[in-house]
């Protein structure tokens, strides 16, 4: 795991779990699919992700055994897509990969791109689920529902609604069962892994 400065204690100690969860991501795989490459990158784009969610209150981290085994990044309704100051700051704190990362770059603003579209088919007020992930060591524990129910409980509360995207359809099944709608589904890019665009009304 690299270290590097300007990552909170909070972040620091869930980066480790969320590593290891998306490590095999069909998204991770496709833009890294080089293992020296993924090892130098990965951990700086997780944890700039959820270093953004933090500041808006959207960092939910789950403990086992002492140990972080899984972390949620969210963003409450209008704090998302961040403001252009957290974007630039997220491209400095990027930077000292991109060595290692520039096809990935390349080919991720493609995909971030297609997907901004599916995302702005929801104008209203949402919470935006950004990633969830678990460590496999913890996995089929229900660390995923422990973290993302309070969220959904909350929107719920305000009366809107949550949106995500994920790569799996083990993922989008799940997140069927929690009341999620396919919405779009699609490849980003001619070459992207196959991407579900789910939103959930409030309750």
């Amino acid at each position: 795991m690299c270290n590097f400065a300007g990552v909170d204690n909070e972040v620091k100690r869930a980066l480790p779990a969320m590593v290891r969860a998306f490590w095999e991501f069909p998204e991770t795989v496709h833009l890294l699919p080089d293992v020296a490459k993924r090892r130098h990158v990965l951990p700086r784009y997780l944890a700039s992700d959820m270093r953004d969610a933090q500041r808006v209150g959207g960092l939910r981290v789950a403990e086992r055994d002492g140990r972080a085994a899984g972390a949620l990044a969210y963003f409450p309704p209008g704090a998302y897509p961040p403001p252009l100051t957290a974007q630039l700051r997220q491209l400095v704190q990027l930077a000292p990969a991109l060595p290692w990362g520039v096809a990935a770059a390349i080919e991720g603003q493609r995909g971030r791109k297609a997907n901004a579209a599916a995302h702005r088919a929801h104008a209203e007020p949402h919470f935006f689920l950004h990633s969830l992930g678990v460590d496999p060591d913890f996995q089929h524990q229900g660390i995923g529902g422990e973290l993302i129910q309070p969220v959904l409980a909350q929107a719920d509360d305000a009366h809107v609604g949550c949106f995500l995207f994920t790569a799996t359809e083990a993922n989008a099944a799940w997140y069927h069962s929690l009341g999620f709608t396919e919405t779009t589904r699609c490849h980003p890019t001619p070459t992207w892994p196959e991407v579900w665009a789910m939103w959930r009304p409030p309750r």
